[in-house]
């Protein structure tokens, strides 16, 4: 079965259906809230809040002001983009409906539906995305640690300081040589 956003929202007709309970539409909008602000999280709230044409209260929560993303990291490395082509606010998705929150998600309560944020405000929801993005655990490769070792051999994955780094590892490489990059 294929999940869609009637399905999410408990409005879809079909049988079978993965959500077991509805949302009740009265009175207050039905509260959405989108843990992770990166391309996952804040395209899935971008979406429900323009899809919903305002039928849904969307708050999405993020720790982060600005969104380094991955994609076309590439192209800055290699001198064809600048840094800050990279970087996204979230003016456009507040703009677009969705409440934005700066802070970290600490806690999920599934039975009384609620998010706890590090500042200590606690979030109540109908449904709930969690989207949180990739993250290191140290230790899990043999022979490396993000902290004795991003700043020699930089992974990149996250977006950010860690890609303009890599960059000036590349530009200041000997002429003829080598690295690897996956």
């Amino acid at each position: 079965m294929t999940l869609n956003r009637r399905m999410f929202l408990g409005t879809g007709l079909a049988t079978g259906a993965i959500l077991s309970a509805p949302m009740v539409w009265g009175q207050a909008k039905p509260k959405v809230v989108v843990i992770g602000g990166g391309a996952g999280g804040a395209t899935a709230a971008r979406y429900l809040a323009k899809d919903s044409a305002g039928a849904l209260d969307v708050t999405l929560v993020e720790a982060n002001p600005i969104y380094t993303t991955c994609f076309f990291s590439n192209l800055y490395i290699g001198g064809f983009r600048e840094f800050e082509s990279l970087q996204h606010g979230y003016d456009k998705m507040a703009a677009g409906g969705v409440t934005v929150i700066n802070d970290m998600a600490t806690g999920v309560d599934r039975a009384a539906k609620t998010v706890t944020l590090a500042g200590g405000q606690v979030l109540p929801y109908d449904r709930l995305i969690l989207s949180p993005g990739i993250d290191f655990k140290d230790g899990s490769v043999a022979g490396w640690s993000h902290e004795t070792h991003a700043e020699v051999m930089p992974h990149a994955y996250k977006a950010g300081p860690q890609t303009q780094l890599l960059k000036a590892m590349v530009e200041s490489m000997p002429q003829g040589g080598t690295f690897a990059m996956v």
